[in-house]
């Protein structure tokens, strides 16, 4: 059902970069000081392109100058066959070091309800624009979608983990000490193997919603400008996804924790909580070390039935586990018509049964910022023992079958409800639209 195709990537010469100091974040994970630190790294850096300097239509416009630059120069090179790439970034998570393993690829796209590209999660129409108008401006996938798919034989996962014991290609380190490693591949039986298993799955959209989305309403600028003359093969049809096997031991899925602002709790907060959880007081005195207890009993219920540490309630040291009752009563209480699927997120659990009934946070209040989210425990508790937030919940991360599930239902999952961890880097690949 999917369809992949190698192309011809534009690749960083190591004669002319260093590695270590090209590579960057997505755009979306840097703030306005880590931009600027990439940009002054090296005149090289990804950055340049995903997250431009200067402002309006300008920005866009030196993006795609710099582009032609780096290629006049050779900083950048165009391989000279289409192949495609095996990527594997080797990252430390609590403490271990984790590899994780994928294919770049040239992607056909598809719209959600087409069952194909599944989608996970909503997005916000600002960085749909900005990226929209970036692509215009370059006609090139800057940064790549993540996206995952079933290899039930493991017939790609095994080729791919055989392709990345040899020597790479390409090799660089990022300022978090992460490794990233990238292998061409034109040996034709190896990409007819990938090729073949793709052809076999969909793929649900793992991270870089907006990224699909720009692509998608990029496609169909170009087929409106065609008309009679749109084949569907276009380089626009297609965009840069790195593909990677659901059961991979590297996809990591970090949980997003809840930090909530206001100055008073809602009246009666404790005893409306009780009606479908079991309120236990863990530490009135907090610290480093009874966050992490408390974190650990969440994490024990990973699987259910649904449980919430959350601090700040007694005051900034406090510390309460909220467990649910039953699941049954859970279910009851969430919107009716999603499915079962939906149902067991915990990060819709507590928007539907706490955040929006007992808060009043609804659709426009996380809009509005009222909510703010980290993947971190320590921040969590930094930020309630400062007064940065009122109050904040501790959830268990969402599962990756989860995701699936969610996808498979046709339904997307609300808003900061995953975080894969580590994002792919940008500057691995570019892909051209121009073939």
């Amino acid at each position: 059902m999917t369809e992949i195709r190698p192309f011809r990537a534009l690749r960083y010469n190591p004669a002319r970069v260093t590695p270590d100091d090209v590579i960057a974040p997505p755009y979306d994970v840097v703030g306005a000081d880590a931009v600027a630190a990439l940009h002054t790294r090296s005149p090289y850096n990804a950055a340049h392109l995903e997250n431009p300097a200067g402002s309006g239509d300008a920005r866009f416009a030196g993006a795609k100058k710099t582009l032609d630059a780096w290629l006049k120069d050779k900083a950048l090179v165009r391989d000279a066959v289409p192949a495609l790439y095996v990527y594997e970034q080797r990252a430390k998570i609590d403490g271990r070091w984790v590899n994780r393993r994928c294919v770049f690829a040239r992607t056909r796209l598809h719209r959600p309800e087409e069952g194909i590209v599944r989608p996970h999660e909503a997005t916000l129409s600002g960085p749909r624009e900005e990226r929209l108008r970036l692509i215009r401006a370059t006609r090139t996938n800057i940064s790549p979608i993540f996206a995952t798919f079933l290899d039930p034989t493991h017939a790609a996962g095994d080729l791919i983990a055989k392709v990345a014991g040899t020597e790479p290609d390409f090799e660089a380190h990022d300022r978090l000490g992460d490794r990233h490693r990238l292998w061409v591949v034109t040996n034709k039986a190896q990409i007819a193997t990938l090729t073949g298993v793709l052809e076999a799955t969909n793929i649900t959209i793992a991270d870089g919603h907006h990224r699909t989305h720009t692509a998608l309403d990029y496609r169909d600028e170009a087929a409106a400008k065609a008309g009679k003359r749109w084949t569907g093969n276009e380089p626009e049809n297609f965009a840069l996804m790195g593909l990677i096997p659901e059961d991979d031991p590297g996809l990591v899925i970090l949980p997003i924790h809840r930090l909530v602002k206001g100055e008073v709790l809602p009246e009666r907060f404790l005893e409306r909580l009780s009606a479908l959880y079991r309120v236990e007081v863990l530490s009135t005195d907090g610290g480093a070390e009874a966050v992490e207890a408390a974190w650990e009993r969440v994490q024990a219920n990973a699987y259910g039935p649904t449980a919430f540490a959350i601090l700040g309630v007694d005051g900034p040291h406090s510390i309460h586990l909220a467990t649910a009752r039953s699941q049954e009563a859970i279910d009851a209480a969430m919107p009716q018509g999603l499915s079962t699927a939906s149902k067991r997120l915990d990060a819709r659990i507590l928007t539907e049964t706490v955040l929006t009934p007992i808060f009043g946070i609804d659709r426009a209040a996380l809009a509005a910022g009222r909510v703010e989210f980290t993947e971190s425990a320590e921040e969590t508790r930094e930020a309630v023992e400062s007064g940065a937030c009122r109050l904040a919940f501790l959830i268990n991360a969402t599962r990756v079958q989860q995701v699936t599930e969610v996808a498979d239902a046709g339904e997307v999952m609300p808003q900061k409800s995953t975080f894969f961890y580590p994002k792919l880097a940008t500057g691995l690949v570019f892909n051209s639209l121009d073939d």
